[in-house]
């Protein structure tokens, strides 16, 4: 059993004779011990007291009474505060939105305090997308405490940068933010009129490049050639001697496809059926003779059925594309 507290009984005071034998009950001579009125004042006097724990101790009704009087005054006093407030602010004499902005800058400096402020921002697996464009996705100078940021919608800001993939936003508290991104691979160029641009294997626009470029890339040119490449590169990629050779593709009326080769000879290939074309010109040894002949159209539209024309003299000062284009029945 637990025991809060403890009390010893005082030692038996020492007999005293009767002091005269007025005051004594009997005619005998006899020892009487003190009173029970006077052991008690002899216990005040030692000071003996028990003691009650302050968990165990109750307190009388008048001290809740007083609590509850002022919960009571602090409520009254708050309400009186918020209408006054509210009056003012109808009446015009103060403005609301100063409150508002007043309010939040403590709050903000009230967060800062307390170590959730933003002081320091991690980037990581970027190479291709500036430190700007991701510190612009964050929100960062309407961001500084933890409070304010809102992680999902800032991942989704910096998903929709061109070059990245995926990211992730890691809180490192007191007042860090990590960011890791994942940035998409260029897996063609698309050629559109003068200028060029690296694609993904979605058709994803990544961003321009220079004329003078060094990425060992396939090209694609035609409208609509950058959603539609991967179906084509995948059939070129299982036909490796005509892929080997291959210089361009070009999107015909965003509907087929035509491949030329290093020698300008142009393969043109049906709808949808990209890889039927190019396994009947690999199957044949008279087309695949013809493919390091001399510059011709190889057409192979109609299912089972190839068409081999040669193309006309052209000048050397003319660029080789262009003749190619005008020459093909689409």
């Amino acid at each position: 059993m637990d025991t809060r507290f403890w009390w010893r009984a005082l030692d038996a005071p020492t007999p005293r004779p009767v002091a005269s034998q007025a005051h004594a009950k009997s005619t005998n001579t006899a020892w009487n011990y003190p009173s029970r009125r006077k052991t008690r004042s002899m216990a005040h006097t030692v000071g003996m007291k028990l003691e009650v724990p302050r968990g165990d101790r109750r307190y009388p009704a008048r001290h809740k009474a007083q609590a509850a009087t002022g919960l009571w005054a602090l409520f009254i006093a708050m309400t009186m505060v918020s209408g006054i407030v509210a009056a003012l602010v109808g009446s015009g004499s103060i403005d609301s939105k100063q409150i508002q902005a007043t309010l939040a800058g403590h709050a903000v400096e009230a967060f800062m305090a307390l170590g959730f402020g933003v002081d320091q921002i991690s980037v990581t697996g970027h190479h291709f997308t500036s430190d700007s464009e991701i510190f612009d996705a964050l929100d960062l100078p309407n961001v500084r405490t933890f409070a304010e940021f809102d992680a999902e919608a800032a991942l989704k800001r910096i998903e929709r940068l061109p070059w990245i993939e995926t990211a992730q936003i890691t809180r490192v508290f007191p007042g860090s933010l990590t960011v890791q991104v994942r940035e998409r691979r260029p897996t063609a160029i698309w050629d559109r009129g003068d200028k060029s641009y690296l694609i993904d294997s979605t058709g994803r626009v990544l961003g321009p490049i220079p004329a003078a470029n060094t990425w060992p890339l396939p090209h694609v040119a035609g409208e609509g050639a950058n959603g539609e490449a991967a179906m084509l590169l995948t059939a070129l990629a299982r036909h490796n001697e005509i892929h080997r050779i291959t210089q361009h593709s070009e999107r015909i009326a965003e509907r087929r496809w035509a491949v030329v080769l290093n020698n300008t000879t142009r393969l043109e290939l049906g709808a949808d059926r990209e890889s039927e074309g190019l396994d009947l010109i690999e199957s044949n040894s008279e087309l695949r003779q013809a493919l390091a002949g001399p510059p011709a159209i190889i057409d192979v539209r109609t299912p089972g059925r190839a068409v081999v024309r040669p193309f006309a003299k052209i000048q050397p000062s003319a660029a080789l594309v262009a003749p190619l284009r005008t020459s093909v029945t689409q």
